[in-house]
């Protein structure tokens, strides 16, 4: 929620131009799935977080591009409880049956799910062409913290998981 309050905005910026700092990390996709920036992407719409982010994202980072301030996109990408809420056959499984969930209570897509990897392509671009000079796509991973030998992984089967993890980068 830090991008979407101004005050800690104003403070972070005068932070960086008071210091060596050139760059700022922004979630875009945080560990709820929820998007920080509005969008009439039909693809991604549904997703925008209506509790945080930033309703003027566009011109926040043109605001930081102004300031030779670097500006990082962070999306957190197989772990997403928002996604897995409305395409829970997406989702990593639970042996008997459901949607597994880690130590935290949070669902993660399993891998092999390609209509997610389309889904998270149009994410990029919709965050590259609003101004974000780098993304960071944060877990790429499968789950590992949680009750693992009730995980049942319905998209990727048992193919190895570098295979998987490799065809979707």
């Amino acid at each position: 929620c830090v991008v979407g309050t101004p005050s800690f905005r104003a403070d972070l910026v005068k932070f960086i131009d008071e210091t060596e700092l050139n760059a700022v990390a922004i979630d875009i996709k945080d560990y709820a799935g929820k998007i920080s920036f509005p969008t009439q992407n039909p693809v991604l719409k549904d997703s925008v977080s209506s509790a945080c982010g930033a309703a003027d994202m566009g011109s926040f980072i043109q605001t930081l591009h102004g300031k030779d301030i670097y500006v990082i996109g962070r999306i957190t990408v197989f772990q997403d409880p928002y996604y897995t809420s409305i395409h829970p056959e997406l989702a990593v499984q639970g042996k008997n049956g459901g949607v597994w969930k880690d130590n935290k209570g949070l669902a993660f897509v399993d891998v092999g799910a390609r209509p997610f990897w389309d889904y998270i392509v149009e994410l990029g671009r919709e965050s590259y062409a609003i101004g974000f000079d780098e993304l960071n796509f944060d877990y790429v991973r499968y789950p590992s913290d949680g009750p693992m030998s009730e995980v049942l992984y319905t998209h990727s089967g048992d193919r190895p998981k570098p295979e998987v993890l490799e065809e979707f980068f």
